[in-house]
């Protein structure tokens, strides 16, 4: 069990940082039971059959086991903010996955969280065509087998949302899943300053000034800044499927998590976690 324990690089990056900061990470679009995605090394399935990680999957493992000796401390909070799972695929009839079985994707998901040092969890809801059937949301049933905390924008029941609003050493943080995608990196910072603007205007009705906001869905990261606020998109843990190929190649997604490290005066540093997986395509030589 790897849960909470850090090798002796991770314990002197903790040494090295003031005792009064507290880390915030953040992952998303994790789509496991994906044969793209990330899965443990030995995933179980519900029938018996056994399992057998594709290249692209180990490689997303190797990557995803070094993450706690790349975090500054443990995470006060981990965020997964929306999709943990891939869902059924009904659009292309399970196809790319090493199992329809949600309660298998979900298992899966919680070995693979155990690597990951935190203290307390928060999941929002991503897009229902990967985790909802038939009123169903699965997010909220992952919540409920993690303890996560429960969050409901409005009040009510239930462990999940949309959206998350909370607060770390005085800075404040929105994070729900959707935001505009753009293909070609230079329209990237589009969506996000618009997500900025459009949370400004709506200081009135929110009642709090918003220091961070965070989206995800796009799979990859990208970072906008005006002068009090920032917001950045989380990297994904999924690599390119046969959805990702309908307007010709595709461009690789970013693969990792984001730390944000808040000092006790309300200061805070965006380190996103992103690695190039080790995953090259086949030159056929005749």
């Amino acid at each position: 069990m790897l849960a909470n324990n850090f090798t002796t690089n991770g314990v002197l990056k903790i040494l090295g940082r003031s005792m009064s900061s507290k880390v915030v990470l953040f992952g998303s679009d994790f789509h496991n039971g994906s044969i793209h995605a990330l899965c443990s090394p030995d995933p179980v399935r519900e029938d018996g059959l056994g399992v057998k990680p594709t290249k692209q999957q180990k490689a997303l493992w190797n990557f995803w086991q070094t993450i706690p000796d790349r975090l500054t401390k443990k995470a006060k909070l981990f965020v997964i903010n929306g999709e943990p799972c891939d869902g059924g695929n009904k659009k292309s009839n399970g196809m790319g996955l090493w199992t329809s079985n949600i309660q298998d994707q979900l298992n899966d998901f919680r070995r693979c969280i155990t690597t990951i040092p935190y203290e307390k969890i928060l999941l929002t809801r991503g897009s229902p065509y990967h985790v909802t059937v038939d009123g169903t949301n699965f997010e909220e049933i992952v919540a409920e087998q993690l303890n996560a905390d429960s969050y409901k924008t409005f009040g009510g029941k239930g462990r999940t949302d949309y959206e998350v609003n909370f607060e770390v050493n005085g800075t404040v943080f929105n994070a729900t899943h959707h935001v505009g995608f753009g293909r070609w990196w230079q329209y990237r910072p589009t969506s996000l300053a618009q997500e900025l603007i459009k949370i400004h205007f709506d200081h009135d009705n929110r009642k709090v000034h918003t220091d961070v906001l965070v989206r995800s869905h796009v799979h990859y990261y990208c970072e906008v800044g005006f002068l009090n606020t920032r917001a950045f998109t989380t990297p994904a843990w999924k690599l390119p499927d046969s959805f990702m190929y309908r307007n010709g190649l595709p461009i690789m997604p970013d693969i990792g998590l984001v730390e944000v490290i808040v000092e006790s005066n309300g200061e805070y540093q965006i380190n996103p976690i992103v690695e190039d997986v080790d995953v090259v395509p086949m030159v056929k030589h005749y």
